[in-house]
């Protein structure tokens, strides 16, 4: 038996101070997340490399874990007994070869030798037994806003699996959920064997582009997102299943290295469970009541008053309606003026030249692909990576546009992807320079209101019991607004958990506390 020819030495050592390349690995139950992660741990030689893996129908992950992983990246190949690299059997031929026939080599490391800190976070199934997937993702997704950034967003789906409503569901989550990030999502597609692409590749079909071609049609997704094909489990005797393994692993890593950090902290979203919803009705109902109090004292307390204190009442109540629009317009574009990266989408190339003869899919092998990408704003930066032996050759990247070749040697597979980036203020001219308009509308306005109230002939004693009530009735308005939104922001939720997670209907004192959250200054309007 040969054993396989791994370079000595460790990979595994201390880790050079270098700020982490966190991956954010997500998927529903029993779908390969745990198995993928120590696949990752088995490539990075990964010395302590136990997590747990569940079984049926029960998430063995219960918590959102961080499992650092720092190795040089490297592709495989096989070699004969000799040494000597395999360049020309037949696909067949290698699906059947053992420890006796090949051996697994590897090539130099890549990005000269330099070794690199993952930060691989595992997270709970989704579409779990328990039923609570709403409340699993939010504190997914609070702990993300813990973390502050993020490289990359894996979603684990097993080969085994197709593209269900549950996943539709998730899916569209997290495009709401990580707006800026949602456009460099990796779709990890595990239990990939080469048995199963020789099944395929007998029966003339092309096992990966069909699973491609699948996710478009569940997801209505036009976005060339990449698409990674892992065998997390291959056999270890067999020397073809740990080389394509080995690969997969090495091409989902140096993705997420090529990924810049997206700020994540202030630029993720929870969208509400039906459980959430039936809180919030409870909260709702109250603020409603009380604000219905609040708007039939106003309403006695304007009908007790003259002609004239109307008057300036209506305008001083105008004035507040005016400023609050203004600041809630401010509060918007403070979101969207920033220099926040966005990931804006990304051109994926993975061909693969395997048939061992001049012809795929009845077509001449080319050596080089040519890609392009427009963009509805100008592309600030852009990262690319290359499979072995590609090379991005001629890139024009010009405002909106990025051309380039991929080129690669002939026999060889053609992979290699282009991310795009842009940030927030470019992303959002147009509407930052809407909100900009409504914001200098609204205090123009205002200060008009303000200068016909100083104008008026007879100066009143207005009512400050009827200005108050005004007041608090408008304050009500906008938390009950806020309150009915579908999403919230990540960082409420420390604060909203217990609420959103108790089993009991949100007593008074509750509801009080509740509304606290959203503002304090309502709240202490609450009475029952």
């Amino acid at each position: 038996m040969v054993t396989q020819s791994i370079p000595a030495g460790t990979e595994n050592g201390p880790a050079p101070p270098q700020k982490p390349i966190n991956i954010l690995i997500l998927g529903e139950t029993q779908n390969g997340k745990s198995t993928l992660i120590k696949q990752l741990g088995v490539y990075g030689r990964k010395r302590d490399n136990n997590i747990g893996i569940g079984n049926g129908n029960l998430s063995c992950t219960t918590e959102v874990g961080v499992y650092p992983l720092m190795t040089k990246l490297r592709t495989y190949y096989l070699a004969d007994r000799n040494g000597r690299r395999i360049k020309d059997a037949n696909f067949s031929d290698l699906v059947d070869y053992t420890e006796d026939d090949a051996l697994v080599a590897a090539n130099e490391p890549d990005h000269g030798g330099k070794a690199f800190r993952f930060d691989l976070i595992d997270t709970p199934g989704l579409d779990d037994s328990s039923g609570n997937d709403m409340e699993i993702m939010a504190n997914i997704i609070a702990r993300v806003s813990d973390i502050g950034y993020l490289n990359a967003l894996v979603y684990v789906r097993s080969l085994d699996k197709p593209f269900s409503e549950s996943f539709n569901r998730f899916y569209e989550y997290l495009r709401r959920c990580m707006p800026n990030l949602f456009q460099g999502l990796i779709i990890a597609h595990t239990r990939y064997t080469v048995d199963r692409e020789d099944e395929a590749q007998r029966a003339g079909r092309n096992f990966r582009k069909d699973r491609r071609d699948a996710f478009r049609k569940a997801t209505k997704c036009s976005d060339e997102l990449s698409h990674i094909f892992m065998d997390n489990d291959p056999d270890p005797e067999m020397p073809f299943q740990v080389v394509q393994s080995y690969n997969s692993c090495h091409a989902l890593l140096d993705l997420a290295r090529s990924q810049r950090p997206i700020d994540v902290a202030n630029n993720v979203y929870l969208l509400k469970a039906p459980t959430m919803i039936n809180v919030d009705s409870h909260v709702l109902l109250a603020l409603t009541r009380q604000n219905t109090k609040l708007k039939e004292r106003l309403a006695r307390e304007m009908a007790a008053a003259s002609k004239s204190k109307n008057k300036v009442l209506r305008i001083k109540r105008e004035i507040s309606r005016l400023n609050a629009r203004a600041a809630e317009h401010q509060e918007a574009l403070d979101k969207l003026d920033t220099d926040d990266e966005i990931v804006l989408g990304r051109k994926t190339v993975a061909e693969d030249y395997t048939l061992g003869n001049l012809f795929f899919e009845g077509q001449l092998w080319l050596d080089k692909r040519d890609v392009s990408y427009d963009s509805d704003c100008i592309i600030s930066k852009v990262t690319q990576t290359t499979g072995n032996g590609c090379r991005w050759l001629d890139v024009d990247h010009r405002g909106t546009t990025w051309r380039a070749t991929l080129k690669s040697s002939i026999f060889r597979s053609i992979n290699g992807s282009a991310t795009f980036y842009t940030s927030n203020r470019l992303k959002h001219q147009s509407a930052i320079l809407q909100l900009r308009g409504r914001i200098r509308d609204a205090k123009e306005s205002a200060r008009h209101q303000e200068d016909i109230l100083a104008e008026l002939d007879d100066p009143v004693d207005v009512d400050h019991l009827a200005e108050t009530l005004q007041n608090d009735v408008d304050r009500c308005d906008t938390t009950i607004e806020r309150i009915q939104r579908d999403t919230f922001d990540a960082g409420l939720w420390p604060a909203l958990r217990r609420f959103y997670q108790s089993r009991t209907p949100p007593s008074k004192s509750d509801i009080v506390d509740f509304v606290a959250i959203y503002d304090p200054e309502t709240a202490k309007l609450m009475s029952f």
